[in-house]
C-alpha cells in the first residue's frame, strides 16, 4: 500500500526529479508523494509485471511471485501525466521501450490489465471506450443511409418510434 502527502500537480511541477520519482498520480492532477521515502517507494515498472493496482494505493500479486523474485508493476496502470516519462529497460518480450504519461490509452493494455488501472484512469478508459463505440454506431447509421443522430428528425413527445 502505498502513502504520503497528497499534493496537486503544480507543486509537483516544482519539485525537482527526486521527489518526483517518489510520486504516485491517484487522480487527474493530484498525486501521492512520500514524506519519509522507504522500501515502498521503489517498486520499479515491469511492461509484464507480476503485480497491479487495486484501487488508488494498494499493490496486488497480479500471479504468484516467486521468493527473491522483483515485485513490479506497469506504470501505465498509474501514471496517466508526464511528470515522470523514461526511457524503459524491463527487457520483457511485451517492453514498450518508453514509459509515457499516454501509455493507459493503448487498447492492449485495456485488455491486459482489464479492471487494474488507478479509478481516475478507469474512468478516462470507460469514457474512451463508449465515444468509441457511440461513433462506429454513427459510422453504421450513416453507411446504412440512416441520418446520423445528430441530424434525425426530433421525435415529438408521446409518439413511439
Amino acid at each position: 500500500m502505498f502513502g504520503g502527502d497528497v499534493v496537486p500537480r503544480e507543486d509537483l511541477a516544482r519539485a525537482g526529479p527526486d521527489l518526483r520519482r517518489l510520486a504516485l498520480q491517484v487522480d487527474e492532477d493530484l498525486y501521492v508523494v512520500s514524506g519519509v521515502p522507504g522500501p515502498g517507494d521503489w517498486f520499479n515498472h515491469s511492461c509484464e509485471p507480476n503485480a497491479a493496482l487495486r484501487g488508488q494505493l494498494t499493490l496486488v500479486a497480479r500471479r504468484a511471485i516467486r521468493r527473491g523474485e522483483e515485485v513490479c508493476y506497469d506504470y501505465a496502470m498509474s501514471d496517466g501525466s508526464s511528470y515522470d516519462e523514461f526511457t524503459c529497460g524491463c527487457g520483457s518480450a511485451l517492453c514498450r521501450g518508453r514509459v509515457t504519461g499516454d501509455d493507459w490509452r493503448l487498447p492492449e493494455l485495456w485488455a491486459r490489465y482489464g479492471g487494474q488501472f488507478s479509478p481516475y484512469l478507469q474512468r478516462r478508459i470507460d469514457a474512451l471506450v463508449e465515444g468509441r463505440a457511440r461513433a462506429r454506431e454513427e459510422l453504421g447509421r450513416v453507411a446504412h443511409g440512416r441520418p446520423a443522430a445528430a441530424d434525425a428528425e426530433p421525435m415529438p413527445l408521446g409518439v413511439a418510434p
